[in-house]
């Protein structure tokens, strides 16, 4: 009997003790487990981190290149803008003399034919030769001029992208051959003093009048421009000015009052296109026509004389866009 108690007691002992070791052996794995998920959640939260960190970099390169990118829009504008400006100048500068020179012969002109008709032979031989020279300088300020102009042309065509250019080159060709006697008149012969003007339907000679795109010559000089398609009339406001068109009629209205135009306005390209003698009357714009290098200069001024200017202008050999 008291063998039985001893081998009791030494297998309650020996239960307790492989318990004891069972668990701790669970602990320790489970203490392993948990520091391997801890390790794994610590890799992932860094891994996430570093993810963020690399979206929020993307994200600020983006922005970066984004500012990037409209800076060196805004350069690129205020280049063609100073380029613009800096030939207007010289322009400017290359008129007013070649205005005085010609004011100058004007004068000398009657001085010699003054001392003719006084038999003066001498004086009028040295007016003649006066006269010789101005015309000499009046011609070589006239290809200065010519020049100047063509750089502006090609200043003006710059503005364009080569996407702009060929949609343009692809629209010139249609209304070309669209059998309605059209000449397409280049985007770059029309200059514009003061302003900035784009075209995405280029300006047209039909029917012997100068047809322009109305909403970009009207928006160009600050004006407004509505289309009603419903009704296909466009109105065009500017400084308390309405001028109302109709689509295939001859008559316009300004501030309400009739007046009949040489040829109806029309679409060309889905654009509403107008007589240009019109429009420059209408809203009070300046014009002068360079046969020699075929470009149409506007500018906005109150007084217009266009009553000569304009009625030659589409007698004239234009050229085709290119």
């Amino acid at each position: 009997m008291e063998k039985v108690q001893k081998m009791f007691v030494f297998l309650m002992i020996f239960v307790f003790l492989f318990t004891s070791t069972v668990a701790t052996t669970v602990m320790a794995k489970d203490s392993k487990k948990d520091s391997k998920v801890e390790e794994v959640v610590e890799s992932q939260d860094s891994q996430d981190v570093g993810n963020e960190d690399e979206d929020e970099n993307e994200g600020e390169d983006e922005n970066e290149d984004e500012d990037e990118n409209e800076d060196e829009d805004e350069n690129e504008d205020e280049l063609w803008e100073e380029a613009k400006n800096k030939l207007e100048a010289e322009k400017d500068a290359i008129e007013e003399k070649k205005d005085e020179l010609e004011a100058q012969k004007d004068i000398i002109e009657k001085q010699y034919e003054e001392a003719e008709e006084n038999g003066n032979l001498e004086l009028a031989e040295q007016l003649l030769q006066q006269i010789q020279q101005i015309k000499t300088e009046i011609n070589s300020l006239k290809q200065q001029m010519k020049q100047t102009k063509e750089q502006m042309k090609e200043v003006i065509k710059n503005k364009y992208t080569s996407e702009e250019l060929k949609q343009l080159e692809l629209t010139a060709e249609e209304l070309q051959t669209s059998g309605q006697d059209i000449r397409v008149i280049p985007v770059e012969n029309i200059i514009t003093k003061g302003v900035n003007i784009k075209f995405d339907t280029p300006p047209v000679i039909k029917a012997g009048r100068t047809l322009v795109p109305v909403r970009a010559i009207s928006e160009a000089f600050g004006a407004d421009v509505k289309w009603n398609a419903e009704e296909q009339k466009v109105t065009i406001t500017k400084e308390g000015k309405e001028i109302v068109l109709q689509i295939g009629s001859k008559l316009a209205y300004v501030n309400k009052v009739e007046i009949e135009i040489d040829v109806p306005s029309e679409t060309l390209n889905n654009r509403t296109v107008v007589p240009l003698r019109f429009i420059v009357e209408s809203l009070g714009l300046k014009i002068n026509w360079d046969e020699e290098t075929g470009t149409i200069e506007i500018e906005e001024e109150q007084t217009v004389d266009a009553e000569n200017v304009i009625e030659d202008i589409p007698e004239l050999n234009v050229e085709k866009n290119q």
